[in-house]
C-alpha cells in the first residue's frame, strides 16, 4: 500500500483529497452564480427532439404522455430534472393548445412530489397565457406502488392513444412504458436515469436523452444560476479527472508514486 503524501490529526485515510475537491466544488459553483454573465450551455439536440414530438402531437390532434419518473427518493436529483424538463413541455404544449398528461404516482416518495408537479404545469400555462387550459385532471395519480402505477400509465395511453411520449428517470418500468408507446405509433422519447438502461431503451425509442443530456437540458431551459453553474463546475471536475489520469500515467511510467499517494491521503 502507498504510504499517504500527509496526514491532517483526526481526519480518516482517503478523505483529504476528497475534503479538498468538495471546497473546490463550492467555490467553483459560487463563483458562477454570482458572475453577471451566465456560463455558456450549449442547446442540446434532445430538446429538439422533444419540441419535434409536440408539434407532431399537435398536428395529429392527439395527446403527449409526459412522466418524470417514479420519484422513489422523493425531490432527488433525476426527480428535479424530470420536473425541469416537464416546465419547458407543459409550456409548448400550452403554447400549441396541445393535451398534455402527466401521470404521477410510483412510489411513496411521489406523494409529497405530485403536489409540486401539479403547481408546475399550472404556472407553465399561465405564463403563456392561457391559464383556462389547465385540466387537473390531466395529472392523475394511479398508485403508489410501482407496477399498479405503471398498469395505469398504459391504460392512459391505450385509452388516449397519444401522439408522443417523453418519460424521464424511470426504474424498471421504463421499457414497459416504452414498449407501449412504440407499439402504438407514438413518437416515443426516453431519459434513463443511468446509462446502464441506455441499451435496452434505445430498441424501443425513436430518440435517447442521455443521463448527462438531461441535467444540462434542464439548466439550459430553467437558465437558474445554480444549475447553469452545476453543470460548469461538471465539465471542469472531468477536464481535472482526465488531467490526473495522465499526469498519473506519465508519473508511474518515470517510477513515481506522487499522484497514489495524494489520492490515498
Amino acid at each position: 500500500m502507498a504510504s499517504v503524501l500527509f496526514e491532517i490529526p483526526g481526519m480518516h485515510s482517503g478523505r483529504l483529497f476528497g475534503l479538498f475537491l468538495e471546497v473546490l466544488i463550492v467555490v467553483l459553483a459560487l463563483y458562477y452564480m454570482t458572475r453577471e454573465k451566465p456560463p455558456y450551455i450549449r442547446r442540446v439536440a434532445a430538446l429538439d427532439a422533444i419540441e419535434e414530438a409536440i408539434g407532431r402531437s399537435t398536428e395529429m390532434g392527439k395527446p403527449v404522455f409526459f412522466s418524470y419518473g417514479i420519484a422513489s427518493r422523493g425531490f432527488d436529483l433525476r426527480t428535479l430534472i424530470g420536473i425541469s424538463l416537464l416546465s419547458h413541455v407543459a409550456r409548448v404544449c400550452a403554447r400549441n393548445e396541445t393535451q398534455l398528461i402527466v401521470p404521477t404516482g410510483g412510489s411513496e416518495g411521489s406523494y409529497i412530489v405530485r403536489p409540486t408537479v401539479e403547481e408546475t404545469v399550472k404556472t407553465a400555462y399561465t405564463l403563456e397565457g392561457k391559464p383556462e387550459l389547465f385540466d387537473p385532471d390531466n395529472i392523475p395519480f394511479f398508485s403508489g406502488q410501482q407496477y399498479a402505477y405503471v398498469g395505469g400509465y398504459i391504460g392512459a395511453m391505450q385509452r388516449n392513444p397519444p401522439g408522443a411520449v417523453i418519460a424521464c428517470s424511470h426504474a424498471s418500468e421504463h421499457m414497459n412504458i416504452a414498449e407501449t408507446a412504440n407499439a402504438m405509433g407514438a413518437l416515443t422519447i426516453m431519459a434513463p436515469s443511468s446509462t446502464g438502461k441506455t441499451a435496452v431503451l434505445a430498441t424501443a425509442s425513436d430518440y435517447l436523452i442521455f443521463p448527462e443530456e438531461a441535467g444540462a437540458g434542464a439548466a439550459y431551459l430553467s437558465k437558474e444560476p445554480s444549475e447553469l453553474a452545476s453543470i460548469r463546475v461538471q465539465d471542469i471536475l472531468k477536464w481535472m479527472a482526465i488531467a490526473l489520469m495522465i499526469i498519473g500515467v506519465i508519473a508511474a511510467t518515470s517510477g513515481s508514486d506522487l499522484i497514489n499517494r495524494l489520492v490515498s491521503t
